[in-house]
Formats: structure tokens, C-alpha cells, sequence
């Protein structure tokens, strides 16, 4: 009888070990799986950020390809100065809209 007391607690003792070690690898799948949810999660904001950047520097290319087609070299080249480097026309004066509202 001694010798199959033994038996029921080392077989008891090898239950919970299993049980046990089931469970750890069970909770770092469990980690694993919401660690990479995570990461898809950000790797996704990261993909519409780039892809708004994108179609944003396409509609600027497509303009300036369009202006480059309609205006002729001079005309080009005084948009540039007027929008880009700000200056203006001697006599001519500017007024700049510094309102707050829409």
C-alpha cells in the first residue's frame, strides 16, 4: 500500500508539472499574439501616415505639372517670385488677409 502512495503522489507531482508547464506556454503564445496585434496595429498607422503623405506630394506634383504645361516660361517665372520669394511689382502693393477667422 506505501508503495502505491508513491505512485499517486509522484504521478500527482508529474500532473501539476504538466499543467503547469502547459500553462506558461499557453500564456506566452497568448503574450506573443497581442505583442504582434500590437505591432500590426502601429506598422498600419505608419502605412496610412506614408500613404497621405504620398497621394499629398502626387496632387503638389500634378500641379506644378499642370502650371508648367499652361503658362510660358515668363509667366512661370513670376508666380514663383510673387508666391514662393514674395516679391512684387515696383508700385504695386500688397495686403495680406491676418484675420483670424474663416
Amino acid at each position: 500500500m506505501a508503495n502505491s502512495n508513491r505512485r499517486s503522489v509522484r504521478n500527482g507531482n508529474r500532473s501539476f508539472i504538466l499543467t503547469l508547464a502547459l500553462f506558461a506556454i499557453l500564456g506566452y503564445f497568448v503574450i506573443s499574439v497581442a505583442s504582434l496585434q500590437y505591432q500590426i496595429g502601429e506598422k498600419t498607422k505608419e502605412v496610412e501616415a506614408a500613404q497621405q503623405t504620398l497621394a499629398s506630394a502626387q496632387a503638389e506634383n500634378e500641379e506644378l505639372k499642370e502650371l508648367a504645361r499652361e503658362e510660358d516660361e515668363k509667366t512661370y517665372m513670376e508666380r514663383i517670385a510673387r508666391d514662393v520669394l514674395g516679391y512684387v511689382l515696383p508700385g504695386e502693393s500688397v495686403y495680406y488677409d491676418v484675420s483670424t477667422g474663416n
